[in-house]
């Protein structure tokens, strides 16, 4: 099932035929997950269908028009994570065979419940701490995690021109890409990752050329096809166990936010950084992907 549409170029409302095949297309997909996540995982989902449909249409259309944009076509839209991995692997190895570099920041981007942190454990290069305003949640540590400050300590930050990058997300508290921690990490290791979005790694690029601190790679970490479904699969059974609501996790998790991110992705490539994609079917696979450009 192929389309030729993204929310990088506009919008379009399915008429009755094209609505029933979606359905069953999805249905279809679902069906495919039956022996890889538990049953109670996926009647989640498939409770949530009529959520999920309209976020289902998109990433496939996106990955479709996407990848036509990098001279990828004609290939059918479940090879497509495959393939953006391949085309990608081979274009950035062959620029870092090209240039000696001494120090390395491993940007890991991709959406929500896609296995990030199971795959930076993994990888287990030292991490460049974001800031932020938020709560700190039950699970998480000071300085591990995030370093966990007040509002007046993040604006202070900010005013004297602490951040690489700052931002704030309404009803989610600031972040912030401290130069400091930057610097302070890079002075101890050759091999650092910091997780942040694609538009913020763009920045941080920027910072790091500007200042002669290392080449930044950003690792965006997809799922194997269906995507959505893989994602809303992972995310269900996220939410089972912390209890969070898994019809509002879609909607801040899965949505045009996460999409949008193709936006900045495809900047990225055109502006000459460095971009891979890595499709998270094991996690060991994935990570030892990764690994493999150094």
């Amino acid at each position: 099932m192929c389309y030729k549409y993204s929310v990088m170029e506009g919008n379009s409302i399915p008429n009755n035929t094209e609505k029933i095949t979606l359905k069953l297309s999805f249905k279809k997909d679902l069906l495919s997950l039956v022996d890889i996540y538990p049953p109670e995982v996926l009647k989640l989902v498939e409770d949530n269908e009529n959520v999920l449909l309209k976020n289902y249409e998109a990433w496939q259309k996106v990955l479709v028009v996407f990848s036509e944009k990098l001279g990828i076509k004609d290939v059918d839209v479940n090879e497509i994570p495959n393939k953006l991995e391949r085309v990608t692997f081979e274009q950035v190895q062959e620029t870092l065979l090209e240039k000696k570099i001494k120090k390395i920041i491993f940007g890991i981007a991709g959406p929500g419940a896609v296995g990030k942190e199971t795959i930076k454990n993994d990888l287990g290069f030292e991490m460049v701490v974001n800031t932020t305003t938020r709560l700190k949640r039950n699970y998480e540590k000071n300085n591990k995690h995030y370093h966990f400050v007040n509002i007046p300590q993040f604006k202070e930050i900010e005013s004297q021109n602490g951040f690489v990058v700052s931002m704030e997300r309404p009803g989610r508290g600031s972040y912030g890409i401290s130069k400091k921690d930057i610097k302070n990490v890079l002075s101890t290791a050759d091999v650092v990752m910091i997780e942040e979005n694609p538009e913020n790694l763009a920045k941080l690029d920027d910072y790091l050329k500007t200042n002669d601190l290392g080449k930044l790679i950003l690792v965006y970490i997809l799922p194997p096809s269906p995507i959505l479904l893989h994602l809303a699969a992972r995310l269900a059974g996220r939410c089972q166990k912390t209890g969070e609501n898994f019809k509002s996790a879609i909607t801040s998790t899965l949505g045009i936010r996460q999409l949008n991110e193709f936006n900045s992705i495809l900047d990225s490539i055109r502006n000459g950084r460095n971009v891979v994609f890595v499709v998270n079917d094991n996690e060991k696979r994935a990570t030892a992907r990764i690994k493999t450009l150094i």
